[in-house]
């Protein structure tokens, strides 16, 4: 006949626990990282564009939109990040790049995301002849 050992359960569920708060702590600050830079991506691209389609209208300048777009997309909606930094460059291309850590949650270790976007600066009227007018020479081309 064998004994029922009163107590094994909570010895178990004290030694098991830590492992599965680190386990949950860990994704939590995984969902923070993930979220973080989905959310600096697009705002770099989005920044990007801003910029490159300022680049044709009057009086625009490429470098001043994007940075300010830039800094107003990257100043919200991110939660645990720490050192946010942005560097804006202009030229042909307009490229934005954000940087920030976020903070691991174990012995002081931080994640590090950089992200870029980078966008071309078109004329868009002018592209968007280009292209009816290869469309419409690809068309006379396949009705011949």
């Amino acid at each position: 006949m064998t004994k029922i050992k009163k107590g094994s359960f909570t010895i178990e569920a004290a030694l098991l626990m830590p492992l599965i708060l680190l386990i949950l702590m860990g994704l939590l600050y995984l969902n923070f990282f993930v979220h973080n830079r989905a959310w600096l991506t697009a705002a770099a691209y989005e920044a990007a564009v801003s910029g490159s389609m300022e680049g044709y209208s009057k009086n625009g300048n490429v470098y001043e939109k994007a940075d300010m777009q830039g800094r107003m997309l990257g100043s919200t909606g991110l939660p645990g990040g720490e050192n946010l930094s942005i560097y804006t460059s202009a030229g042909k291309n307009v490229q934005l790049t954000y940087r920030m850590e976020i903070p691991a949650g174990f012995l002081g270790l931080t994640w590090n995301i950089k992200v870029t976007g980078k966008a071309v600066c078109l004329r868009p009227v002018g592209w968007i002849r280009k292209i009816k007018s290869a469309r419409e020479t690809v068309e006379e081309v396949t009705l011949k």
